[in-house]
């Protein structure tokens, strides 16, 4: 990232698609992927030149039940009194929804940790039994900034499978 994230906008060299068993998405070819240091089923990208603070990462949990829209109230409750755990936290956006038989929450999240004002773009979906969860998170505000374009395209190409799906050719 640039010094003056404000006057720069990250490259798209290329992307990749990244199809794993329960959830698949677009990432930029040049983001390093790392395994989940707590040994759960997901992924984590992180940037070119960037340290561990910035990412875009992916994690699953089989809650064995279903959640259905019924659960939205609590399921929100819950995210929103974790989000308020976090130091001085501050929700800027947060909505639910349901399309079919997927349950979503989303916030977009500001908080303080290690002296840093953290941004936040939390997706939780619930499909059949799991609960995935996508997070892209900047080391500060204005590296979030510099970095949404990116964040959105892996945000906005995301699905979540009960397969994995084929690659096409």
């Amino acid at each position: 990232m640039k010094d003056n994230p404000q006057n720069s906008r990250p490259r798209f060299r290329g992307l990749s698609w990244c199809h794993e068993q329960y959830f698949s998405f677009f990432i930029p070819i040049d983001w390093q992927r790392i395994e989940r240091p707590d040994g759960k089923v997901g992924v984590i990208y992180i940037p070119p030149g960037d340290d561990a603070d910035t990412f875009y990462a992916v994690q699953v949990d089989d809650l064995g039940t279903q959640v259905t829209e019924e659960d939205l109230p609590d399921l929100e409750t819950g995210l929103l009194n974790g989000i308020s755990q976090l130091p001085a936290s501050q929700i800027e956006t947060r909505s639910t929804s349901r399309t079919g038989q997927l349950v979503e929450l989303e916030a977009k999240y500001t908080y303080l940790e290690n002296g840093f004002r953290r941004k936040r773009w939390v997706r939780m979906l619930y499909h059949d039994t799991r609960q995935i969860i996508f997070i892209a998170q900047g080391k500060s505000e204005a590296v979030y900034q510099y970095w949404l374009p990116m964040f959105n395209e892996a945000m906005m190409t995301l699905k979540v499978h009960s397969t994995k799906p084929a690659v096409p050719g």
